[in-house]
């Protein structure tokens, strides 16, 4: 495994991602949203695939017009990957694309984090 890939499976914000991943899906399924438990863990992986695109592109060196092109091309991929899935979703029923939403943005909900530890004046990370 090359120091990337090891460096990104210690990220916290994947592990951000993947305990939000389990609490909701588990929260939803007792509630009895069985559907949108089973969307957000059919979507995790790729919300997860969607981070690492855009986690790698800033890891990377690159000259600011170089860094804009890869930002802006993997932008794109992120959002037909979306798409792509929030339509298949939209075929098993609203339950299960609401599930797939979630699975898809969880890494929004870390940036929250970022924020607070912004205006509390912690070191951003």
């Amino acid at each position: 495994m090359n120091q990337s890939a090891v460096a990104f499976y210690k990220d916290k914000k994947l592990r951000l991602i993947l305990i939000l991943a389990v609490t909701i899906s588990t929260l939803t399924y007792i509630f009895g949203q069985i559907g949108v438990a089973a969307g957000v863990l059919a979507a995790t992986p790729l919300g997860v695939f969607n981070y690492w695109m855009m986690w790698d592109a800033v890891q990377r060196e690159l000259a600011n017009k170089e860094a804009n092109k890869m930002l802006l091309g993997r932008s794109l991929i992120r959002m037909v990957i979306s798409i792509i899935a929030l339509v298949a979703a939209v075929q098993v029923g609203i339950g299960f694309l609401f599930g797939v939403m979630l699975g898809l943005f969880l890494h929004l909900f870390t940036y929250t984090f970022d924020v607070l530890n912004i205006l509390t004046g912690k070191k951003y990370q």
